[in-house]
């Protein structure tokens, strides 16, 4: 079995963060898009529950609280991915994982010397 260069693995580590990056930014990009499609459609929608015989005012209500409260919702979960992603993912995580690689490529190492 080949071992890949340093490079290599820099390379693919930075490939691995700009498809987390991508993915998060895609979300965002969702989220406003549902958002804004929420707020112009937001009556339409109410009046779709009305014409179907759906009066019932608490039931209305609680129909016009979900759909608003749902992208609020995306929106603090995106808010803790991107904290996690930006803040916090490079501190302590990233350090614990290269420690391991550290450990299993020594025990690798010292494993193939016996061999």
């Amino acid at each position: 079995m080949e071992r890949r260069s340093i490079k290599e693995e820099k390379y693919e580590k930075a490939m691995d963060r700009v498809k987390t990056e991508r993915k998060f930014y895609l979300a965002i990009v969702r989220l406003l898009i549902f958002s804004i499609l929420l707020f112009f459609l937001n009556d339409s929608i109410l009046q779709l529950f009305i014409d179907r015989g759906l009066d019932n005012e608490h039931i209305l209500y609680w129909v016009n609280w979900s759909l608003w409260c749902t992208p609020v919702i995306i929106s603090i979960i995106l808010l803790i991915k991107g904290l996690w992603l930006f803040v916090f993912k490079n501190k302590p995580l990233r350090k614990w994982e290269e420690r391991r690689i550290k450990k299993i490529m020594k025990e690798e190492d010292s494993f193939e010397k016996y061999n």
